[in-house]
């Protein structure tokens, strides 16, 4: 299955939550690295030149015929272990009359091998449980291929099985004519569902991006007339070619005797032959233009608009102290970038609905800088120009103290978290890794040296560091602009000449320094009194105390070992949306997110996210057709902060008129043209059906929209939210019941309540149709249908 394809920059606009934003995610290096050792290492000095070192808790090794392994003992999930198969051949390595080859072969990898008859392998492995097939259990991209199985370690047999079909794939594939016959409608098939909207702005964007490469004639999916008509030898033949151990690893990570695994890895591989001949040279550049390349794909069912400045660099090196103190460094800007933006978007005259910056790799030599904004229709130019200001802003004054403080403190948090979960994490997340250390070199050096590399690094990287990296990312050596617009009439999609002079023209503002301004004051500026405990019992078979507060909270409280730095609670009630009158219904249900932009206790959501920066903390309320709640997580040192935030969401939620007016600018920019989303359309005609054509399943449109009205939201909101007595509570984490309490007296217990539940859902009068009923929705461009049966 094609799970890496390339995707149109294309950005969505979302709600903020009343939260600390979502601490940026470690490089991909970091993420889910766990260590055995329960202890974290003091600090060491660390010289910049050092090389890093690879994760000493993995046994890797080269088998004689060249074939790479790495075996690792990971306990999560139990009794299961994560198989994986890396190849270094993908659809750029297809000549002409092989596009669509490679994944191809992904599929026939399943349909017949040395030891296993077409069908028995999936038959097998279902047998255990497991999901299979090639939708599931493999992908193709440009440069590789990938195959994964999880599997059992406690039924006899099993992972010998995934191993030795891991090892047919590599070497024993019979591809049978007959087999391939069968299998080329399958795969035409998942060429004709990829087709639409989404594809045809790609196929726009990839000569932009892969400008002058090879990659840029060589989608995964391949060409439908070769699918059509290869041969059998055609397929085979590139099967021989790039199928070799030397261009292969094989990934085991799970609840295994590591010792043994690699001895089965040794036993079930090493029979692969290499070819005599070394392997094929692979050498497809990605040049780096000097001009700058603009295009703006527009299309009939595109139903929002976009607008990104991408910066195309060679891929820098990664292996030494220096390196990662560079990637450090660069996150941050990222992360100060991101800041500002979002704070743009919710100031009135925003010239974009949502902005953001992020990095991410072309292919394994080329690496991609964007500024990437959701936009109202039409002004793709301006919002353009509004990312260029700030781009300069950044060149030229680089960022503040304070802004800085913020970044580093997120960052710290992040790898703190991780650091505390090291002995948590999915073996699919090592698995994922390793497989990135071979395809691409990526460094894996193991949380533990990661974690205290962090804490040494981050607290030392300077404004100046920060203010040159800003520089190097955002230099204009390999630009494109690359525009996405609805294409209809009476709508002017801009010229290549119109977003140039946009550029110009803001290359010519003269920009101040940013400033950063925070509120200033505390979360709480005075704590609610603790509220009394009623009662108190134990449910010993389920592991839960139930803690009824005299508000008439009844809290439900679990402590696990699931995580070791987390903490998930949810306060709910009966009623939701159903609680609205019809002509009501949608202020009921984005009532929420009114509140999550505004923000709670008085203080506005770019406050709140300066006021947390570094804490794990957050909480946000939601509205749906029968029940209300607010739910949050926190990490134990932070969990005051979530309750405060569930408190003030309860007790204090804002009902700001700008926040409400980029809500309406939101949703107005998403629905202007859902008239052009066969996808949506058909959704809403089977909600329609299924319910009897019932209020809450009626098309939003932009007169709907209109009618909107704030009040009215804020007012819903306060209604459900004012009666603790009609809540429960749930939480479970880590957490020591008695540690807790008097957090939840004072947070929980405190709310304000008419000490009895009375808020229950109603029955808004759903009726399914009494008898057969069919409905066609034609809508579309492509040869395809859509065909659902409830």
């Amino acid at each position: 299955m094609l799970t890496r394809f390339l995707r149109p920059v294309l950005l969505a606009a979302a709600f903020l939550q009343l939260s600390a934003p979502v601490v940026a995610p470690l490089s991909a290096a970091s993420r889910g690295r766990l260590h055995h050792e329960q202890a974290a290492a003091p600090k060491a000095a660390f010289a910049p030149s050092d090389l890093l070192p690879f994760d000493a808790a993995v046994t890797k090794g080269t088998l004689a015929n060249g074939l790479t392994y790495y075996v690792r003992r990971n306990a999560k999930p139990e009794k299961r272990v994560m198989l994986q198969l890396a190849v270094k051949a993908g659809s750029v390595d297809e000549t002409n009359l092989q596009q669509g080859l490679a994944h191809f072969l992904e599929h026939m990898a399943f349909n017949g091998s040395r030891h296993f008859k077409p069908g028995e392998l999936i038959k097998t492995l279902e047998s255990t449980g497991a999901r299979m097939g090639p939708h599931v259990n493999a992908y193709t991209s440009f440069d590789e291929t990938v195959y994964m199985f999880q599997v059992p370690t406690d039924k006899d047999g099993i992972v010998q099985k995934g191993l030795q079909a891991l090892a047919d794939m590599a070497g024993g594939l019979t591809l049978d004519p007959k087999e391939i016959n069968k299998e080329r409608g399958v795969v035409i098939e998942e060429w004709r569902g990829g087709l639409g909207a989404s594809a045809r702005i790609r196929d726009q964007q990839i000569p932009i991006l892969f400008y002058q490469s090879k990659y840029a004639e060589r989608l995964p999916i391949g060409k439908p007339d070769v699918l059509k008509s290869f041969t059998p030898s055609q397929l085979r033949s590139f099967y021989t070619k790039w199928y070799r151990p030397d261009r292969m690893a094989v990934v085991v990570v799970g609840d295994i005797d590591a010792a043994q695994m690699e001895a089965q890895v040794k036993q079930v591989f090493g029979p692969l032959r290499r070819p005599v001949s070394p392997p094929p040279p692979r050498a497809y550049d990605i040049p780096m233009q000097p001009q700058m390349l603009i295009k703006v794909a527009s299309d009939t069912e595109a139903t929002q608009s976009s607008i990104s400045i991408v910066r195309k660099r060679k891929s820098p090196a990664s292996d030494t102290v220096r390196d990662y103190r560079r990637d450090l460094t660069e996150q941050l800007v990222s992360q100060m970038v991101n800041e500002r933006l979002d704070e743009l978007s919710r100031k009135k005259g925003a010239q974009f609905l949502g902005a953001s910056a992020y990095e991410s790799p072309l292919n394994a030599s080329v690496t991609l800088f964007s500024l990437g904004a959701a936009v109202e229709e039409g002004k793709l130019a301006e919002a353009l120009a509004a990312l260029q200001i700030e781009s300069n802003r950044v060149k030229q004054f680089g960022f503040g103290a304070s802004e800085l403080e913020r970044a580093k403190k997120w960052w710290l948090a992040s790898y703190e978290r991780a650091y505390k979960e090291r002995d948590k994490s999915e073996s699919s997340s090592f698995a994922q890794e390793y497989i990135s250390h071979f395809l691409t070199r990526e460094p894996a050096p193991g949380i533990d040296y990661e974690y205290r590399l962090a804490q040494t690094l981050i607290p030392s990287i300077t404004a100046a560091e920060v203010a040159d990296a800003a520089k190097e990312l955002f230099a204009d050596g390999s630009r494109a602009i690359l525009g996405v617009s609805p294409h209809k009439q009476g709508l002017a999609v801009p010229t290549e000449a119109q977003l140039r002079d946009a550029l110009t023209k803001a290359d010519a503002v003269a920009v101040m320094a940013w400033k950063d301004a925070g509120s200033g004051k505390a979360l709480m500026e005075s704590l609610p009194e603790p509220g009394t405990i009623k009662d108190r019992r134990n449910i010993s078979e389920i592991g839960v105390t139930v803690v009824r507060f005299a508000n008439g909270v009844a809290a439900w409280l679990k402590p696990t070992d699931y995580k070791n730095d987390q903490v998930l609670f949810n306060l709910v009630a009966q009623g939701g949306a159903s609680l609205a009158t019809p002509d009501r219904y949608l202020d009921a249900m984005l009532s929420p997110a009114l509140v999550q932009l505004s923000g709670v206790g008085g203080h506005s959501a770019v406050d709140l996210q300066k006021l947390l920066a570094g804490k794990i903390a957050g909480a946000r309320a939601s509205i749906a057709l029968s029940s209300h709640s607010i739910s949050g997580s926190a990490n134990p040192a932070n969990l005051e902060t979530g309750l405060q935030l569930l408190h003030l969401s309860f007790t204090s939620p804002g009902n700001d008129e700008e926040a409400f007016g980029v809500i309406r600018k939101q949703l107005d920019a998403s629905y202007a043209n859902r008239d052009q989303n066969p996808g949506l359309l058909f959704g809403e005609k089977v909600a329609q059906l299924n319910t009897g054509n019932h209020y809450t399943a009626q098309p939003i449109t932009l007169e709907r929209l209109a009618k909107l009205d704030r009040n009215a939201m804020a007012a819903f909101y306060r209604d459900r939210f004012s009666n603790a007595g009609d809540f429960t509570f749930l939480m479970v984490g880590a957490f020591k019941i008695d540690e807790v309490l008097p957090l939840l007296q004072r947070y929980v217990g405190s709310l304000p309540s008419t000490g009895a539940a009375a808020s229950r859902a109603k029955d808004v009068g759903f009726k399914f149709p009494a008898a057969n009923e069919n409905a066609t929705v034609a809508k579309g461009r492509e040869p395809k249908v859509t065909t659902q049966i409830a």
